[in-house]
């Protein structure tokens, strides 16, 4: 497929703009940390498929005629990118609308494998979206889900996680980065102990893409999914399945027209070729980037936050924060409901989430007495120094109790 056909000017182009213009999304005098929740989707990705939809191209796959063709390009085009992006070469990718929708398949598929006294490893650091659907697809076959807890500062160690993966285990459910603390286990440590007992394993790479280097064949991982919302693109998911787990993926409602194959095993109905082609290109621009160089500014920009936060008084949330693979911060205000905050913090300017994050257990065992809910706050690639002074700014002006306001 040529990108550049679709785009009013080429790909480096876009990448060479300022990062406000490279984000249209973004808005003076708002200080935008909601990325962990979604991210800004890049311009490029926009003008892409606003080229697409607008143009002779939109058509089915598989047809035989021009416009057809150009369906089937993007299709086997966006995979190719997403094998470069998580570092699988080979491997079959499965696009979808968002991770949950996709880890269900997945993991319903591989229900029909499992066996009364199989076990799946799952922890309380993962999104509901990675544990869910693993208890789901236990309850037909007799097997059971171990869930692994966080430890009280809400750390997880590879070998917490390795203690409870045994002979009976046959996938390890983890993620690559938590969309709560920004923290994850070892993954190499993590893969050489189910590989010992013969267990896969399945990662959730939401959170990690947009800040840490992706590499399913170095973690020696057999799955991962994410969704491109939270690196630039569009609301599309996406799985990357290593070959040999393949064969073994059933669906027993899949209709016939779905084929025998995959992605088509799991990729059931008419693919959305304009968030697919969306997706390749912010996979494309990530991997332009100079990766190393975003991560520092971004970890710089993190520990300006935290520091920050510290200092203001807040209660930051998790382990150290050198022990954080992803800039995701999550803490609490003395004395002021989280979603209260969250609408002050708002009200000047600054945009952050507040809640569980699909991470209701974790948040509880770092609850301080009754608010379990937390402030989150992310940076993007497109957060700049001054944002992070406009938060803690906003934030020092906070009560730090209801009554006071």
């Amino acid at each position: 497929m040529n990108l550049d056909e679709l785009l009013d000017r080429p790909l480096d182009d876009y990448l060479d703009l300022p990062l406000s213009e490279q984000y249209p999304g973004l808005r003076p005098g708002v200080a935008r940390f909601d990325a962990p929740g979604g991210t800004l989707v890049h311009a490029a990705v926009r003008d892409a498929i606003a080229a697409y939809m607008g143009s002779w191209r939109v058509a089915n796959d598989h047809g035989g005629f021009p416009a057809s063709d150009v369906s089937d390009g993007i299709a086997a085009w966006v995979r190719e990118e997403l094998r470069a992006l998580v570092g699988g070469e080979g491997g079959h990718v499965v696009l979808g609308p968002n991770m949950t929708t996709l880890t269900c398949a997945f993991t319903r598929s591989v229900g029909a494998h499992l066996r009364s006294g199989d076990e799946i490893v799952c922890t309380e650091l993962d999104h509901e979206a990675n544990v869910r659907p693993w208890h789901a697809a236990v309850v037909a076959s007799g097997a059971r889900v171990v869930t692994v807890p966080v430890r009280e500062d809400g750390s997880l160690p590879a070998e917490d996680v390795t203690a409870r993966i045994t002979p009976r285990t046959k996938w390890v459910a983890i993620s690559a980065a938590s969309n709560v603390l920004g923290t994850a286990p070892d993954l190499h440590i993590v893969s050489r102990a189910a590989r010992a007992v013969g267990a896969k394993v399945f990662v959730d790479g939401v959170q990690a893409i947009a800040h840490r280097r992706v590499d399913v064949r170095s973690w020696n991982v057999d799955a991962l999914v994410t969704s491109a919302y939270k690196w630039y693109g569009p609301h599309c998911g996406a799985l990357w399945i290593d070959e040999e787990v393949a064969s073994e993926l059933s669906l027993a409602e899949q209709p016939e027209s779905a084929g025998t194959e995959l992605p088509g095993r799991l990729e059931l109905g008419t693919s959305d070729f304009e968030s697919m082609l969306g997706t390749g290109v912010a996979a494309r621009i990530l991997l332009r980037r100079d990766g190393s160089a975003v991560a520092a500014r971004e970890w710089w920009l993190s520990e300006l936050l935290i520091d920050g936060l510290q200092r203001a008084g807040a209660h930051v949330l998790g382990p150290d924060p050198k022990d954080r693979v992803a800039p995701v911060v999550a803490f609490r205000w003395p004395g002021v409901p989280a979603a209260k905050a969250s609408r002050m913090l708002a009200e000047a300017g600054s945009w952050v989430w507040h809640g569980t994050f699909y991470a209701p257990t974790l948040l509880s065992s770092l609850a301080v007495g009754e608010e379990i809910e937390a402030i989150r706050c992310g940076i993007a690639e497109y957060t700049t120094e001054e944002d992070v002074r406009s938060f803690l700014k906003a934030l020092r002006s906070l009560p730090t109790s209801v009554s006071q306001r």
